[in-house]
């Protein structure tokens, strides 16, 4: 068999290389051979293309590593220090604020629309709680329903329509209408306008109107009333009449006698006249009744003899009094005289 021709070409393995421990001679002849080898291979002539490879020693690669982990260890202490500022500079400002974006205020439910010519307006959709004091700069309004379980204290209210259990105020000014179930009043009411009261009005103490008063319907009073001027279109009287006041004035005429008296009991309304005519009583004036106060026209008097008739009686009346007189003789002894009178 013939033998192949060698490819001149290619370029031979390199050898192997030796590891020897420092400072040893045959390291120092391994060194001086290993030159040898290389001045020889650069001398000789090689043909056609030759690769040369790299191989680094040790040392190198370690002196690498060494640089690498240094760069590493330089990285971590910067991360390291700018984390811890940043970190610092969120403990302040958390405790100072919180800062909330817009990506978080939407994941809540909460929508920044502008309105107008203001900046933002916030609208809050989940159920929120303020556990702190909330103080508003501006107006607040409340689309739904307002409940406060503590006390609501308000400078200047204005307010559609307030239903309230138990309010305490001070000062109230109704200008529209108001409804009340039950008012409770520890001081003074003033209207200036009209008041209707449709339900029924119990007053335990005194009440006093300086107007007129007009009543619609039925007026029952359990008690006494007392008026100054008192005008009906109609009266009626279920039951008695009676009238009350101080007396007036009395003073007997010559028709009683030279030793007759009179007396008189009741008021300016009715009452009634006692004469005790004497010797020579009769045919001439036998009271004069002085009212105690003016009547505005003069009034209408009824006088009725009591017991037996007194002929000839008549009567004179002015405003401010009234006369009883007889034209005729009269028997000595007691009279009594009724009167009644009505303007």
């Amino acid at each position: 068999m013939s033998e192949e021709p060698k490819d001149t070409d290619s370029p031979e393995a390199p050898a192997p290389e030796v590891l020897y421990a420092s400072g040893s001679e045959d390291s120092d002849a391994q060194d001086s051979s290993d030159a040898s080898s290389v001045a020889s291979a650069t001398t000789t002539p090689v043909s056609g293309r030759r690769r040369v490879a790299y191989r680094p020693s040790h040392k190198a690669t370690f002196v690498g590593l060494a640089v690498v982990a240094a760069v590493l260890v330089a990285n971590v202490a910067i991360i390291t220090f700018v984390m811890r500022n940043q970190a610092t500079a969120e403990d302040e400002a958390t405790a100072k604020g919180v800062t909330i974006s817009s990506s978080v205020l939407e994941s809540l439910g909460v929508s920044r629309n502008p309105v107008g010519n203001a900046d933002t307006e916030l609208v809050v959709g989940p159920n929120s709680k303020f556990n702190g004091k909330v103080i508003m700069g501006s107006d607040v309004n409340i689309a739904g329903q307002l409940n406060l379980n503590s006390k609501f204290t308000a400078t200047d209210a204005s307010l559609g329509k307030l239903s309230a259990g138990e309010t305490a105020v001070e000062d109230l000014n109704v200008n529209g209408d108001a409804t009340i179930s039950n008012l409770n009043l520890r001081k003074d009411l003033q209207v200036a306008g009209i008041t209707r009261l449709q339900g029924s009005l119990t007053v335990n103490q005194l009440t006093t109107i300086n107007n007129n008063m007009n009543v619609t319907g039925n007026l029952s009073i359990g008690g006494s009333l007392s008026v100054r001027n008192f005008q009906v279109s109609t009266l009626t009287i279920a039951g008695h009449l009676i009238s009350s006041g101080v007396a007036p004035g009395v003073g007997s005429g010559g028709g009683v006698g030279s030793n007759g008296t009179v007396s008189i009991s009741g008021n300016d309304t009715s009452g009634t006249v006692a004469v005790n005519a004497g010797v020579g009583a009769g045919n001439g004036l036998l009271a004069t009744i002085t009212f105690r106060e003016k009547y505005g026209n003069t009034p209408h008097v009824n006088v009725t003899p009591i017991g037996r008739s007194v002929p000839g009686l008549y009567v004179n009346r002015t405003s401010t009094g009234f006369s009883i007189s007889v034209d005729g003789a009269m028997a000595p002894g007691g009279y009594a005289f009724d009167y009644i009178i009505a303007q």
